[in-house]
């Protein structure tokens, strides 16, 4: 019996059936006393707060019982991160979900590593980890939907700097892929809040928009996703950037890995855009994703901060071999300055991918809100681009095997 028992705060709108589950909370005697609790006559999950110290095992009763285990963990314990990994290593199937108090990028993307299903932040508010669980019970139950979930592939697409073209990359990325993958097998997010104009290069819509995801909270599903995006070329699904400008740090970290996970139960390949400034969930985004294409072109101010994005990057933790270097318009020049070899040297790190430059094609091709392939199927920069999805693609297979 643990140290007391409520009702978590989940309406039976948002998650149905909820009596067969059972939470099993985990936390220190210090948290406990912080503890946040929800709307005391709300309805809903069993809750149970076990105490324990950070050093402490979970007792194999609380273990066994639970529907879902919330534990306690702090990066300046490590016994409370080797208890974590242990209770992970013994129970495959048991959804576990960490508390964590001021989880930066590099411990949220380290737990994940580890197998847990969300972070959740202390001190612990019964009403947000009603989401989280919202979101957990989600994916386990059965979905009144046709076809199995997807396992899908997440690519973000980076900039080395603004005007790199990254967005007509990530555009025409996403459209290819949706091609290779056949139609409905892709999905384009514009994650950039601020200055995002995907929609305008897809002559779609740019609304609904992120903005109705990012206020969705636990209710996201596929359903939800497929009621927001636009469908554009080539039946590729496409979320566009919010209409109005926003702070890039109003961005809820858990909320976008919610939306792209699920984007990734809907669909084989989601192409995330992403600002040119980094914020904490930004950086959540690429710690997830299966490929990181980082877009540089043939310039010394392009290629420098190339080099400081990878340095970013490697600090982080991403393993380089999810990196792709993509140059993009690359002249047919007989005496060239900079080359691709020369480029691969200045930023030390291969590049594997490029595009030819044919502004007036790009140029005619955004102006009228149409793709690149539509415009000049027979063109390089069309050619280019089939041939980066199935390098793109055949790459996401091997990382995800």
């Amino acid at each position: 019996m643990g140290l007391f028992d409520h009702k978590l705060g989940i309406s039976e709108d948002e998650i149905l059936d909820l009596s067969q589950y059972k939470i099993e909370i985990v936390l220190s005697e210090a948290e406990i006393a912080q503890l946040e609790e929800g709307d005391p006559g709300a309805s809903g999950l069993a809750v149970t707060v076990n105490p324990a110290e950070l050093t402490e095992p979970v007792a194999r009763g609380i273990v066994q019982s639970a529907s879902i285990l919330c534990v306690e963990v702090d990066a300046r314990t490590p016994r409370s991160l080797a208890r974590l990994t242990d209770l992970r290593a013994d129970n495959p199937d048991l959804p576990i979900i960490a508390l964590a108090r001021d989880a930066d990028v590099a411990l949220v993307r380290t737990l994940l590593r580890q197998g847990v299903n969300d972070v959740v932040d202390l001190p612990l508010s019964i009403r947000q980890l009603a989401e989280s669980v919202g979101e957990i019970l989600g994916s386990l139950a059965p979905k009144p939907v046709a076809g199995e979930r997807r396992n899908g592939r997440l690519i973000a697409v980076v900039k080395s700097t603004g005007g790199v073209g990254a967005t007509n990359v990530a555009v025409n990325l996403a459209t290819s892929l949706g091609a290779e993958g056949g139609n409905g097998s892709a999905c384009l997010f514009d994650l950039d809040v601020q200055f995002g104009n995907a929609a305008t290069y897809l002559g779609a819509p740019n609304e609904p928009s992120l903005s109705e995801l990012l206020a969705g909270g636990a209710r996201i599903d596929g359903d939800f996703l497929r009621t927001v995006s636009s469908d554009v070329a080539g039946g590729v699904r496409f979320v566009a950037a919010p209409p109005d400008i926003q702070p890039i740090e109003t961005v809820d970290e858990t909320q976008i890995r919610r939306i792209l996970r699920t984007a990734r139960g809907e669909f084989d390949y989601v192409v995330a855009d992403l600002p040119a400034n980094w914020a904490n969930w930004t950086l959540a985004v690429v710690a997830e994703a299966d490929i990181i294409v980082l877009v540089v072109t043939l310039s010394i101010a392009s290629l420098r901060q190339g080099r400081r994005q990878l340095q970013l990057l490697r600090s982080q933790g991403v393993d380089p071999a999810k990196i792709q270097i993509l140059v993009n318009r690359v002249e047919q020049r007989l005496f060239k300055t900079i080359g691709l070899d020369d480029a691969a040297k200045a930023l030390g790190h291969p590049v594997t991918l490029s595009v030819h430059n044919d502004y007036p094609l790009l140029s005619a091709a955004n102006n009228q809100g149409i793709l690149v392939a539509e415009l000049g199927k027979r063109s390089k920069v069309a050619r280019d681009y089939a041939r980066i999805a199935q390098t793109i693609a055949q790459l996401t297979d091997r990382a995800v095997r």
